[in-house]
């Protein structure tokens, strides 16, 4: 049994969706163990998931909410950044170049532990601060490349009501198996998460506003076929 003979339905959506040229021909989707929900990896140049979770949490959503969260994870693979999801491993990096000279961390230099110490809570500080504000950032850009793809070839009206009911659908799901209350990676939201939901939805509903339609958000439309 091949993986799109296991979740039929999320695999003819996602064809359906490079058909119309919505998602790269490139782009494939894989099935992952490794990963906690469903995520669009620009490396990789794929959407992974785990069969888990979509059975769990998206078996039964629409095909206009899958249609909605695979695109937004093209979103990512076609605008992200792969130097921003390395960022998190800076400090490993850090930790294996001081073991690589254990020299330095053996009494040869009098002040090399006290350095190494202040200078991997730097990195591990501005680390997590430039990627969780550059993952903020993708957030929002993969919103609003879904929400355009839906209002241009699905015809939906208001992309925002879209997300908020797919977010909390998903927030209530995994806050009943986990109790924590949070999202596990899908879209990245949940209660102790940024950006919020209400400020993901707002953000949406703004960029689409045709009265308030912003200069540098109009290049997305040549990215779909008319």
């Amino acid at each position: 049994m091949n993986r799109a003979d296991r979740d039929p339905r999320l695999y003819r959506i996602f064809r359906e969706l490079q058909e119309k040229g919505l998602i790269n021909r490139r782009t494939r989707l894989v099935r992952c163990p490794l990963t906690v929900s469903i995520r669009g990896s620009p490396a990789l140049n794929c959407i992974r998931y785990r069969h888990s979770f979509f059975e769990r949490n998206l078996s039964g959503a629409s095909d206009d909410a899958l249609r909605f969260v695979l695109l937004h994870e093209e979103g990512h693979v076609r605008k992200g950044s792969s130097l921003l999801s390395a960022l998190p491993g800076l400090p490993v990096l850090l930790c294996l170049a001081f073991l690589g000279h254990p020299s330095l961390l053996a009494g040869g230099l009098p002040l090399a532990k006290p350095v190494f110490v202040v200078l991997l809570l730097l990195t591990v500080f501005f680390a997590y601060r430039t990627y969780y504000r550059g993952m903020d950032d993708e957030e929002f850009t993969a919103d609003r490349y879904a929400a355009d793809a839906m209002r241009r070839c699905y015809r939906t009206r208001d992309p925002g009501t879209l997300l908020q009911n797919l977010l909390f659908g998903l927030l209530a799901r995994e806050s009943s198996v986990n109790r924590k209350g949070t999202i596990s990676g899908v879209l990245r939201s949940g209660t102790d998460y940024r950006p919020s939901i209400s400020e993901r939805v707002q953000r949406l509903r703004a960029a689409n506003d045709p009265g308030d339609r912003r200069p540098g958000i109009r290049s997305t439309d040549s990215e779909f076929p008319q």
